[in-house]
Parts: C-alpha cells; structure tokens; sequence
C-alpha cells in the first residue's frame, strides 16, 4: 500500500466548509460540543453532542464520537475533564477508499488540522507489506489494514476493512494526541505483523 494505503465518503461533507471553531483533543467536553455544535459538516441534530451518528437512503452510515477515553482500548481512571480522542466510522455501500478517510479529515476539520494531514509522517503500517506479499489474496487475519500518521499537532490513525469479495466498504479514523501514540502502537503489535518507523 502507499501512504493512502492503496484500497468515496458519501455526501456527509460539504467541500470547502470551514469549521467556525476547534473541537479537538486536549479541549474541554464543553469547548468540543460547542464546535460540533456550530461545525457545518457535521451538523448535530438536536440532542446531539459528542456523538453524532447517520444513515443516508443509500444504507451508508457515518459516526463522529468525542471521547474522554484515549484511543484504542478504554483504560481507567480517565477524568472526564479532557477529551482525548476522536474517531469517524464509515459504512459505504458503493465502496471506500482511503482517500475518502483523509478527505473526511479535511472538510470536519478545516484547513490547518488538513495541512497537518497532509504534512504528518507515516509510523506505523499494518499489517507489514512483506506479510501482505507473502499471503496474496483475501485473508481474514489480514483483512483490515491500517496507517498511522504523526503530525506537528495530532496523530492520525485510519483503517479499512475489505470484505471477502474484494470490496471495502467500511472504514474508520481515530485524531488523538501524540501521548498516545505508544498505547496505539502496543495495541496493535498484538493483533498485527507491524512495519514500524523510526520516530
């Protein structure tokens, strides 16, 4: 796979839209339903908040949560005064691809968290690219495929799903804070074969 992990989002997204202010990992709970609030991509529904979730006529599906919980899986104590990660998942039934998830990231979160995309060096693969050549074709261990990217301000973890018949139709993007990035890491050496980069 390349950067774009070599596997488009459905109309959620309004290109060129900027938000009118940052909810972002590292603000208040507070601070981040007021972005989602005022964001024009994402636009809550009334009792929306932290959590914003869709289905369109087609059968695709999209998810925004705002979480407390870092990325990866939930550990405790965590206060709830701090938002440590956020995360889209996508359900397609035309198809993915990984520019869809990076371009997701762009229009939710406007122009300079997507120069930070676009800036953000790749460090971790999964599963490895030697993996991947020497077990062609579908696999289910090997179904899901990921690449995390550390930029200047957040790191970027996205991941697709191929189905058995070659298509992929689901995906999801974590943004979180580079304290994290360790606890991504370990998570995933345990359910794949990694290609890790120096940082």
């Amino acid at each position: 796979m390349s950067r774009r992990m070599g596997l488009a989002i459905a109309c959620w997204a309004v290109a060129g839209l900027q938000s009118a202010a940052w909810g972002i990992p590292g603000q208040s709970p507070n601070q981040v339903a007021a972005w989602v609030r005022d964001n024009p991509v994402l636009r809550p529904r009334p009792g929306e908040t932290l959590n914003i979730q869709r289905v369109e006529p087609d059968g695709s599906r999209f998810t925004f949560l705002a979480s407390v919980a870092p990325p990866g899986r939930i550990i405790n104590p965590l206060d709830r005064e701090t938002i440590r990660s956020e995360r889209m998942t996508f359900f397609r039934p035309q198809g993915l691809t990984a520019e869809d998830l990076f371009q997701a990231i762009r229009e939710v979160y406007g122009s300079e968290i997507a120069a930070d995309l676009d800036q953000a060096v790749e460090v971790i693969r999964y599963p490895a690219p030697e993996t991947l050549a020497r077990n062609p074709g579908y696999s289910l261990a090997l179904a899901t495929q990921g690449v995390v990217l550390r930029g200047k301000q957040f790191v970027y973890w996205l991941e697709l799903t191929q189905n058995p018949d070659g298509r992929v139709q689901q995906g999801q993007v974590w943004v979180f804070q580079e304290e994290w990035l360790p606890k991504v890491e370990g998570e995933l050496a345990e359910r794949f074969p990694l290609q890790v980069r120096s940082r």
